[in-house]
């Protein structure tokens, strides 16, 4: 039988900024905000696409072992102590975000170079459109709340997707 580990008194997570509620860090979430910003750079600094091609998928913990973050080896130790439906609802979060921005580096891959500022903007579009909300809601997960942000639904316009389409047909 394995053995509880004791969480950290709140103060200690405060100071570490982790929720102490979730047992979860924000900072990880700079790991997509970091490529997003540089995806909606794109059709204003078409350079930027190089430093797209560099981000790599990684998980909570794989983020923190690499981080800076002051409260790196704490957001690690208690990974596994979140409570397993918001851990499995946030992966399954993390899980979404990193597709979409995966498939949103195939589509600059596809350009072939071809660093027009037009050829941008539907990439840049869907980012702020699809991936920010899913940040969004992961921020909000993290930070024990429910987000009342769905402004996609408001917004008169072709889906991102079909922007991305349009580029391959």
């Amino acid at each position: 039988m394995q053995e509880a580990r004791s969480v950290p008194e709140e103060a200690v997570l405060k100071a570490s900024n982790i929720n102490p509620a979730t047992l979860l860090a924000t900072d990880y979430l700079n790991h997509f905000n970091e490529v997003l910003m540089l995806i909606e750079m794109l059709p204003s600094m078409p350079d930027c696409a190089e430093d797209v091609f560099c981000w790599q998928e990684m998980s909570y913990c794989d983020y923190f072992q690499q981080s800076t973050f002051k409260g790196k080896d704490l957001a690690i130790a208690i990974y596994d102590q979140v409570e397993p439906d918001l851990r499995d609802r946030f992966e399954s979060l993390i899980g979404k975000i990193n597709e979409k921005v995966g498939r949103l580096i195939e589509a600059i891959a596809a350009l072939n170079g071809d660093i027009n500022q037009s050829n941008f903007e539907p990439i840049a579009f869907m980012a702020t459109t699809e991936i920010r909300p899913l940040i969004d809601q992961a921020s909000a997960l993290i930070n024990g709340s429910q987000s009342g942000t769905d402004w996609m639904l408001a917004v008169d316009h072709p889906t991102a997707q079909d922007e991305i389409d349009r580029l391959f047909d």
